[in-house]
């Protein structure tokens, strides 16, 4: 038989269910599965930003879609979630977890950072992956396949440079990489490890997407330094982070398990 590559990447009749559908990138990633005919289970704490996602990439794509409201740190609202999509759909096949949140008092340096703020940001960006993944995983497990994939960033895998956060602002208050983003982040890749390996034996791939610096409204300063600081000299477009998580959600990636695919334009290369 013939080995046919664009089949591989074929999403046909599969289901996916993505967090944090409605911040930054989960349209990206939804619009990147919807257009090779996956099914979609989207959630996000924001209700009606997620129904408006729901409608576009329906409307875009003409794949089934559905908008659930959860906060991924409440564990009685994701399992709510996971079961209401399994009676929807009757499968999932591929979990994104990509829900993140800042806090009010988020960019305070760390002399200063509250406790609270803490473990807010680290409840979502981090313990709402290990929620989503254990109400998910039971299904995987009775079909004997599944397909995690977890969404970190490079300040997960190297430090900081706070050469290119000098002169950027937000309400008055200069922006960094707070600790807590850096320490979920880096828990992401070490937890996506940690599930490629222990879940290999029931046929459940784990991998992570580790995006750079996406362009995102951020000011012109902080636009320039960044881009100095990148080898491709700019930084990413939303739209560039589709084909990779296209690639770990498909059959292509078929092999790959454990992986963290980092899509930075060269920053973590220096």
């Amino acid at each position: 038989m013939t080995f046919s590559l664009r089949a591989q990447f074929d999403l046909t009749g599969r289901v996916a269910l993505i967090t944090g559908a409605a911040n930054i990138l989960g349209p990206e990633f939804a619009a990147a599965l919807a257009e090779f005919g996956a099914r979609l289970a989207l959630l996000d704490i924001r209700s009606d930003a997620c129904q408006e996602v729901a409608r576009q990439i329906h409307e875009t794509y003409g794949t089934q879609t559905l908008a659930l409201t959860a906060d991924v740190g409440e564990e009685s609202a994701v399992a709510a979630a996971v079961a209401k999509a399994l009676s929807n759909f009757g499968r999932i096949d591929v979990l994104i977890n990509a829900a993140a949140t800042k806090t009010p008092d988020y960019f305070k340096p760390l002399g200063e950072y509250s406790l609270q703020d803490w473990n807010q940001v680290m409840t979502v960006n981090l313990t709402g992956m290990f929620l989503c993944t254990k109400h998910v995983l039971p299904h995987f497990v009775s079909r004997g396949q599944g397909n995690i994939i977890n969404v970190a960033s490079i300040y997960g895998v190297v430090g900081p440079d706070p050469r290119i956060y000098e002169g950027s602002w937000y309400l008055n208050e200069r922006i960094n990489t707070p600790p807590v983003y850096a320490a979920s982040k880096g828990g992401v890749v070490s937890l996506t490890r940690y599930l490629a390996t222990t879940l290999a034996p029931q046929h459940i791939r784990a991998n992570c997407v580790t995006p750079g610096g996406v362009s995102s409204g951020q000011n012109e300063t902080f636009v320039e330094r960044y881009s100095a600081r990148v080898p491709l000299g700019r930084m990413a477009r939303r739209e560039e982070l589709r084909g990779a998580v296209l690639f770990l959600a498909s059959d292509a990636s078929s092999y790959v398990t454990g992986h963290n695919l980092v899509v930075d334009g060269g920053w973590t290369a220096w």
